[in-house]
């Protein structure tokens, strides 16, 4: 972890008198060390056998009387001993306290001043152990890190938490210094269903955006920025009478577009007093949220009017009405909530930061890299991609006091497509860390579930999240080992080939990567499935069978890619090629889904939509070849007679068919974007003349 990273390791440093003998120093002595330095010091620290219960208050608070309770269950679980709950602040034998209120009583110091809400201490004092942190969250994330941190424990996915064995060794001791940690990060979201469908995972991996019951801690008070300006003035209110609240475009008022609604005119004062007044409605219902948004809404249809040209040519871009017209909202907001954020949009047309305009302390940037390369590193000077995202983060840097990152880590193409990221998750997000970022949403497959190796990057985006400065492919190699176990290996070497693979032919994936970029093709896909057909037959029982199994799902939708790049025509029918491959992928890609719940293929289409039409697809389609003495052409009539080959026979040489795929060429693209042999898209046709 480098030392750049802007948080705080601490570690309160206790002499070891003898081997079972501790006096505790104050908790102001404390220094700073790297993970790396942390795994390198010593278990000379106490017995963990040799305690005897557990201590929380009777005035704790739910969420440390959680803590109390996950303490038991995971101490249970590493050393096959269940420690008693005491809530009657008995101070006989070796205890571990739990909350502040108990450390106190128990005569240590327990300062949660400067912790805020997620900070903790863990301290390792005479028969004591002591875990308090902020409230509400600080002692239950306190908890969980106690067992990452001093006894190996990881919490891998929302059914498998990793204990190492030595745990039930009762001379297996912890380390003898004590632990602190304020997370950087005031917002954190790995975006999976698997942790958005699971609120106490969550918790484990410090995931503070998930709701849910009151005895996790509760969430975060900020809100993830989202397209609302259409919100706030509603078209079906106003459009009919004041047209000139809205974008002009192209020389007319625009009420209706794509992307959620219009953009308004932001140089209107009347819809200035219409934002205010909807943002402070806002507040008086919501009165624990932290920022309310007036955010652009998700097209490039922004106002051209003269007013709102003249700020946008004199700041250099479109973020100078933006910025202007959220400063003026944030500023009234002030008057009567100045705790309360205003937050808005760097994104697409308003990313490149204005000259002049500064954002207020009242506002919240959040900057997104929609454009960006996903497997280099955001900083990483060999990726010309991202250098005008570090440039307009350098300008938003100086310009806006809370940056929020919104930062995009999946394929929107295709959810269980291969993607080589798991190199850059760390140093991205570290990048943000060292440039003022306050908080960091990672998109991902959110909405969908069991998406390509959903399970090994939630773990790893969260724990990147938790402690910048982690290395995510380091992270990636640790989950592999813990959760595929006997079939880690092959699995390593496919995360390594892959990856490799990428960076020798100099592509640059971003977040709507086709096959082409992502170097998926017939040669390439069947190494990877060797990979997981190597790892399932290493697996030695159901368990692990089933993890290598859901993994393997990636490897399976990109045979399918490859199945539908070349059409195989015969009899009048032209079908996926499977030449080599299983006559039954879909049908065993379907059956997986199933198993593992997918649930989407896409962003847009679920998975069940998709699979329908790919059966069509594959049940063959009516083709029409049409030859002469030097070409053969076939075509498909009820496909708007889309040609699938032109072969000039002389040579044999079909010039329609790219060496790799794109888009236009990939008839599995037809079931995506509706113009497939789908019930309602076949044309009538008869052929003519041949």
């Amino acid at each position: 972890m480098k030392k750049s990273v802007q948080h705080k390791i601490l570690i309160g440093l206790f002499l070891v008198i003898s081997s079972s003998s501790f006096i505790q120093c104050s908790q102001k002595e404390k220094t700073q060390i790297s993970e790396e330095e942390w795994a390198s010091l010593p278990n000379n620290g106490p017995y963990l056998s040799t305690y005897e219960r557990i201590i929380c208050s009777s005035e704790a608070t739910k969420s440390e009387l959680y803590a109390a309770n996950e303490f038991q269950r995971l101490f249970k679980e590493f050393t096959g001993r269940e420690l008693v709950i005491d809530t009657t602040d008995s101070q006989s034998g070796k205890s571990i306290l739990i909350g502040a209120d108990a450390t106190t009583a128990a005569g240590l110091q327990a300062d949660t001043e400067k912790m805020g809400e997620e900070g903790f201490y863990i301290n390792i004092a005479k028969d004591k152990i002591a875990i308090y942190g902020g409230r509400p969250r600080g002692t239950l994330y306190g908890v969980y890190e106690f067992f990452e941190q001093y006894c190996g424990v990881r919490y891998l996915t929302y059914d498998h938490t990793f204990y190492p064995e030595e745990g039930k060794d009762k001379n297996f001791r912890i380390k003898g210094r004590s632990y602190g940690y304020v997370p950087p990060f005031a917002f954190r979201w790995s975006y999976y269903g698997e942790t958005n469908r699971n609120p106490a995972f969550a918790a484990q991996l410090h995931t503070n955006t998930i709701a849910g019951a009151e005895e996790l801690g509760g969430i975060t008070g900020y809100k993830l920025v989202i397209h609302n300006v259409a919100n706030l003035v509603p078209p079906a209110i106003y459009g009919k009478d004041h047209p000139e609240y809205y974008a002009l475009v192209n020389g007319r008022r625009v009420l209706e577009m794509h992307g959620g609604g219009p953009q308004l005119c932001l140089t209107n004062p009347e819809v200035l007093e219409i934002v205010v007044k909807a943002t402070l409605d806002a507040i008086e219902k919501n009165p624990n949220t932290k920022n309310f948004n007036v955010a652009q809404m998700d097209n490039g249809s922004y106002c051209t009017c003269k007013s709102c040209a003249a700020i946008d040519a004199r700041e250099g871009s479109h973020a100078g009405t933006m910025l202007s017209f959220v400063n003026a909202v944030a500023e009234r907001i002030e008057k009567t909530h100045p705790e309360v954020l205003i937050g808005t949009y760097a994104y697409e047309y308003t990313r490149k930061p204005p000259k002049t305009i500064s954002a207020r302390d009242n506002v919240l940037i959040q900057l997104c890299s929609i454009e960006c390369c996903d497997f280099h590193a955001i900083d990483d000077p060999s990726c010309s991609l991202n250098q005008d995202f570090r440039a307009d983060m350098d300008g938003w840097k100086d310009k806006a006091k809370n940056i929020f990152i919104w930062h995009y880590n999946t394929n929107f193409r295709g959810y269980l497509l291969p993607f080589p990221n798991l190199r850059s998750i760390g140093k991205s997000v570290e990048y943000f860390a060292n440039n003022n970022g306050r908080g960091v949403f990672m998109q991902a497959a959110g909405n969908g579930f069991s998406t390509e190796l959903s399970d090994l990057r939630n773990y790893v985006m969260s724990r990147c999240l938790w402690k910048p400065g982690r290395d995510s492919w380091k992270e990636a190699m640790e989950f592999c080992r813990m959760h595929y176990a006997e079939s880690a290996q092959p699995i390593i070497d496919y995360l390594t080939y892959y990856h490799d693979l990428i960076e020798s032919e100099g592509k640059h994936p971003i977040c709507f990567s086709t096959e082409a970029s992502l170097c998926l093709n017939s040669e390439t896909v069947e190494r990877i499935d060797k990979y997981f057909v190597d790892a399932l037959a290493l697996a030695q029982s159901d368990e692990v069978r089933s993890r290598v199994e859901k993994a393997s799902l990636c490897a399976y939708r990109a045979k399918l890619s490859v199945a539908t790049m070349e059409l195989k025509y015969e009899n009048g029918i032209c079908k996926p090629s499977l030449d080599g491959a299983d006559e039954n992928l879909l049908d065993r890609y379907a059956e997986l889904c199933e198993k593992y719940n997918v649930s989407r293929e896409n962003e847009y289409i679920e998975n069940d939509l998709y699979l329908n039409n790919m059966r069509k697809i594959f049940s063959g389609m009516t083709a029409v070849s049409l030859e002469n003495d030097f070409w053969r052409v076939i075509v498909l009539p009820e496909s708007n007679a889309k040609i699938v080959e032109m072969t000039y026979k002389p040579t044999g040489r079909n010039v329609i068919q790219p060496a790799r795929a794109l888009d236009r060429f990939r008839f599995e693209e037809w079931s995506l974007q509706g113009d497939g042999p789908k019930a309602d898209g076949i044309l009538a046709y008869k052929v003519i003349e041949k």
